[in-house]
């Protein structure tokens, strides 16, 4: 066998070994949940997150990578500001939990408003509560409420599966062995979207991924944040979460679908008269 029949034959062969992988403190766990209560825990001590990043969105409407800088705290407090290739401000966004505002650079606009999913997600080709978009920028996986769960390693990724069925609704989970953080998800059965998760790094002894990928399948969208220049866990400025449009704006106000409402917004009604 000559040189590059070997080579070819060797790389053949290592590509059907299994990965050799690398276990947390615990060692191997084979109780899902322990898996599933570990992942939770993971998951819930990232409370806030305030730094850059690129994001990068493929859909049918638009293509391309702008900068954003984000500050968000659970459970829905918002604040994000997207810029061109050459750092020109483009639209900012914020959101309370209850309430959203939206500048719109380029036509000096504030629209304002109920913070509803379509709101919150007015500059994304993705629609997504508050809390739920908050909790994916902080590397998070919603998980459906499981009836039952089982767990497998598959030993040729180098992860657990983590499944969690819910009715007819199953969440397929692909879990780190060391870190216990969801690398991947994927929700079967009900309307939703499939999440990937990245580079992970360690902060403060916070594990986190650098890379965050929301995969749309029935809407042809991806959404790529991959993290810069982050801080975990800090105090918030509050001040980032202010709704207040900027001077000279025009005011907008828009209703939980997003339509604009006659100028002065509909009449409130009158308040009851004291003894009546």
């Amino acid at each position: 066998m000559n040189r590059a029949a070997a080579a070819i034959f060797l790389a053949v062969l290592c590509s059907a070994c299994p990965k050799r992988i690398e276990f947390g403190p615990e060692g191997q766990l084979t109780d899902a949940e322990v898996v599933y209560q570990r992942v939770r825990q993971n998951q819930d001590n990232v409370i806030s997150l305030e730094g850059d990043a690129k994001l990068r969105v493929e859909s049918p409407q638009q293509s391309g990578t702008i900068g954003m800088f984000l500050s968000v705290t659970r459970p829905a407090l918002l604040h994000l500001e997207t810029f061109d290739f050459f750092n020109r401000p483009l639209a900012s966004l914020v959101g309370d939990g209850t309430r959203f505002g939206l500048y719109q650079t380029e036509t000096h606009t504030y629209y304002q408003g109920p913070a509803s999913p379509q709101n919150v997600s007015r500059f994304l080709p993705v629609v997504l509560p508050g809390e739920e978009l908050v909790a994916i920028m902080l590397g998070q996986v919603p998980l459906i409420p499981p009836e039952r769960m089982t767990l497998e390693l598959d030993t040729k990724e180098g992860v657990y599966v983590l499944t969690l069925h819910r009715g007819t609704a199953s969440q397929v989970l692909q879990v780190h062995p060391k870190y216990l953080r969801v690398v991947k998800s994927h929700v079967r059965g009900v309307p939703g979207y499939d999440l990937a998760f990245d580079d992970f790094l360690e902060r403060g002894g916070l594990i986190f991924p650098g890379k965050v990928e929301l995969i749309a399948k029935q809407a042809g969208t991806k959404l790529q944040l991959r993290y810069q220049q982050i801080k975990l866990n800090g105090r918030p400025d509050l001040t980032l979460y202010e709704l207040t449009p900027p001077e000279g704006s025009k005011v907008v106000e828009v209703d939980e679908s997003g339509q604009e409402l006659p100028a002065g917004g509909p009449e409130s009604p009158a308040p009851p008269v004291p003894g009546s």
